[in-house]
């Protein structure tokens, strides 16, 4: 049986039209946004529950995986930053957990409130609670080397993929 071929032309009714007729609303749909809705709360007390639990399940998954690139003898630099991903997301999930944990047991009169919902101050005096709170407030300072750990791992398996000798000729 023979196989059909492909022409490198094709007839006009075959061709592809251009995407712009389409893609001009949608690009200026995206330039002009109502409200971009980010922020998402948790409804009491269930969405809180819920999102505790995932992050323990995002922490078991990430140590599982630590571990069986570990058991698995996986070499290279790839491996490398991928085991340090798992380890710094871990150390994520831990401070968002606790920072949720810290953030119920603060009551919102311990808050002032500017005219602007994404600022407010934590109101003195100090306390143990409030610290854990504000510190664990910082989780991008664990999260984004943990993502740029991730883009390293990604890298450089596809540096070494594109390295590998193929047999073909190019």
């Amino acid at each position: 049986m023979k196989l059909p071929t492909v022409s490198a032309r094709q007839p006009a009714e075959n061709r592809r039209q251009p995407a712009l007729p389409w893609m001009l609303p949608i690009a200026l749909l995206l330039c002009f946004p109502g409200e971009a809705l980010a922020l998402q709360v948790h409804g009491e007390p269930e969405g809180l529950y819920v999102h505790q639990m995932a992050h323990l399940h995002f922490i078991f998954a990430l140590g599982y995986f630590f571990l069986d690139i570990r058991r698995t003898g996986f070499s290279g630099k790839g491996w490398l930053f991928l085991q340090f991903f798992c380890g710094v997301m871990v150390l994520w999930n831990l401070v968002a957990f606790i920072g949720h944990q810290a953030e119920v047991l603060i009551t919102p009169d311990q808050f002032a409130h500017s005219e602007d919902y994404l600022r407010m101050r934590l109101l003195g005096p100090l306390s143990l609670q409030k610290v854990i709170y504000y510190l664990t407030k910082m989780d991008h300072l664990v999260i984004v080397p943990g993502l740029l750990l991730l883009f390293l791992a990604m890298r450089s398996f596809y540096k070494s993929i594109e390295n590998e000798p193929t047999g073909r000729k190019k």
